[in-house]
């Protein structure tokens, strides 16, 4: 009894003895008693933090958010545990599943499968990020990293030779101009360092004011493969004042929506800020982001960052982003945000001019061949993608405010159908993301001419308002064709019956059609496919959103049913229409210029006898030849100029 009592005593040191495996390891059941006392002690501490709780306008950083995180924490262990082991087993069963009916076999193996350990790191990792931000000498730390940031990115986005040197492309950063400027090795040169054993070992995260119980994050192995660095700048001018984009970066209401196609996940962990309510200058938060690229195919990258935004002088505002790996380390990394962000300056004939700066290391092993030029060339993540959907949904919100003039007469039920087909977008995207959520499998088509590989993952019941279970098929290949003359052959409704199989042999009329940005071809349309025996009645109704920017388009859309087009039109609620987006991703390769396109084609099913483990073979092989017959039908419809519609 004593020495039991001894042994809980010790117990707060005891993770300095642990090995990280142990730490991590939630299948030891005798621990599991022991980890809930502790985060038991853990809710005592967060509590001591409600004294010095800050809200935007003034006060601490803990968020309520965390309290939630730690209550979940302590049921979650035992629970992951077993489902990891659910799955692993269940996942065994799918390795060898083969679809039949017909010689076209195609092999379903794990592309993603994040295991409960996994998944339990990033919440440790979060917990973590969000008590420390809490501290006092974290604050300054942070504080100190930001400014140092900001005044590089002022630096980076201003100055020319020789730190930047013209190319075909726009500009390239000069790495010895870079580190003889601000002094950081390069993330190829410093991984190389640390392989070779001549780095010392990696900092845990200080204590500063935690309990001696809260253990240092867990830190599996060292990841061994180099990372890249990525480098890029783009200026744009357009009418906007500098606090709107300000508070569009720093309001992550705003901000996850309007880059929802680049942004999987931005959570706020801290605020560290004693600037007044709606009041930028001088505001700096703690941000957990998950950014993806256009094609599933390429992984998602994660980060810690402070965002920090600041009034440099009259009419000129900076926004910057920094990772915190040198605060809370981690050897597990894949990506690191350098100092990246924007610069906004204001003039006096409204005009506003935006330099967008991206800068960042990233391990990009595992990207695919087909993809390999295209991220990293900074093409995939670079500034020109950032800035062009900033240009893009200023120019879709003030081309809708105008057509809310009365004079043009924007009807409620217009309006409604607009905010219909943002929400198919922005579904039609969440199904694009490389995210930890979305357990992609991998599929082998063994009759696809030009296509390598295709995923395939299970959406729930509601997920993304499908309105029963479902699932999602992707494939990234690559066309010998513009971007531009694949993405006019798409949006047009005289061309779909071309590559749309279901429409074949049937008549596609476009029915309505909004405008909702200054190039020609970004509108929401509504399609009705009809028979020629019968063409008064639709077969099926479509609606479709498309639209190009000088970075990528997208052409996306979703059967509806007609009485609800009818039912919006009217001005009613577009909020509980059933959603399921189909589509194309289309982007320049940027091997060959604008010569070859990659376009990743996603079609999504319903199919209420799929699972999370379990993919009936017939809507496999349904879904994958309607993959391939779709990339070749868009293949010869744009390759053959006597095809197009």
């Amino acid at each position: 009894m004593g020495s039991n009592g001894e042994e809980k005593k010790d117990g707060n040191d005891e993770y300095q003895d642990m090995s990280i495996a142990e730490i991590i390891d939630y299948s030891r059941n005798a621990r599991y008693e022991e980890i809930e006392r502790e985060l038991e002690e853990m809710k005592s501490y967060i509590g001591g933090f409600r004294t010095r709780r800050m809200l935007f306008g003034g006060g601490s950083g803990v968020q309520s958010e965390v309290q939630r995180e730690i209550n979940n924490l302590s049921d979650s262990g035992r629970d992951n545990n077993d489902q990891g082991n659910r799955m692993a087993s269940s996942s065994s069963s799918t390795d060898n599943v083969q679809t039949s009916g017909s010689s076209h076999e195609s092999e379903i193996k794990h592309f993603w499968s994040p295991t409960g350990v996994g998944m339990e790191y990033e919440r440790k990792r979060n917990l973590l990020v969000s008590v420390s931000v809490g501290t006092e000498a974290y604050k300054i730390k942070i504080l100190d990293l930001a400014i140092t940031a900001m005044k590089e990115l002022v630096n980076m986005a201003t100055e020319n030779e020789p730190l930047w040197h013209p190319s075909v492309d726009g500009r390239v950063l000069n790495g010895e101009e870079y580190i003889k400027q601000f002094g950081q090795v390069g993330a190829t040169l410093e991984t190389m360092v640390r392989n070779r054993g001549m780095e010392q070992q990696p900092l845990q995260p200080p204590n500063l004011s935690c309990p001696s119980h809260f253990p240092a994050l867990p830190i599996a192995e060292t990841y061994a493969y180099p990372l890249q660095t990525e480098a890029s700048r783009e200026t744009m001018f357009f009418a906007v004042h500098p606090v709107h984009i300000v508070e569009l970066l720093m309001n992550n209401e705003q901000y996850s929506p309007v880059f929802s196609n680049m942004v999987s996940k931005a959570k706020v962990l801290g605020v560290l800020s004693t600037q007044a309510q709606g009041d930028y200058n001088g505001a700096l938060q703690v941000m957990a982001v998950e950014f993806h690229a256009p094609s599933p195919l390429v992984p998602n990258r994660k980060c810690y960052l402070a965002r920090y935004s600041r009034r440099l002088r009259n009419h000129v505002w900076g926004v910057v982003d920094v990772s915190l790996e040198s605060l809370f380390p981690n050897l597990l990394i894949r990506y690191r945000r350098r100092p990246s962000g924007c610069l906004i300056e204001r003039f006096r004939d409204g005009l506003c001019k935006v330099t967008w700066l991206e800068h960042c290391e990233a391990d990009n092993s595992s990207v695919p061949e087909v993809c390999r030029y295209f991220v990293t060339s900074g093409r995939a993540y670079g500034a020109k993608q950032w800035l062009s959907t900033l240009v893009r949904q200023h120019e879709r919100l003030t081309h809708i405010r105008v057509m809310h003039d009365p004079k043009l007469q924007l009807s409620t039920g217009e309006a409604n159908l607009l905010i219909l087909a943002d929400q198919m977008m922005r579904n039609f995207w969440r199904n694009l993301s490389f995210s930890r959520k979305n357990r992609w499998m991998l599929v082998s088509l063994s009759d696809a001419e030009n296509i390598n590989k295709a995923i395939i993952r299970f959406v729930k019941e509601k997920e993304g308002r499908s309105p029963c279970p479902a699932l999602v098929m992707a494939a990234t290949i690559r066309i010998p064709a513009s971007s531009r003359r694949i993405f006019y052959f798409l949006q047009d409704e005289n061309s779909r019956r071309k590559w749309d199989i279901l429409s074949r042999g049937h008549i596609v009329q476009q029915t309505r059609s909004i405008s909702n940005g200054c190039v020609p071809g970004n509108r929401v349309s509504v399609l009705e496919v009809k028979s020629p025996e019968d063409p008064d009645r639709a077969v099926k109704t479509l609606l479709q959103e498309s639209f190009s920017t000088s970075a990528c388009s997208y052409v996306t859309f979703t059967p509806v049913e007609a009485s609800s087009i009818s039912m919006i039109l009217n001005g009613g609620d577009s909020d509980n229409v059933p959603i399921t987006p189909s589509g194309f991703s289309i982007l320049p390769d940027g091997l060959t210029g604008d010569e070859v396109s990659l376009v990743t084609i996603v079609f999504q099913i319903l199919d209420s006898a799929a699972s999370p483990m379990c993919f009936p073979a017939h809507s496999v092989y349904s879904m994958s030849k309607l993959i391939t017959e779709t990339a070749k039908a868009i293949t010869a419809g744009v390759v053959d100029p006597y095809n197009m519609g």
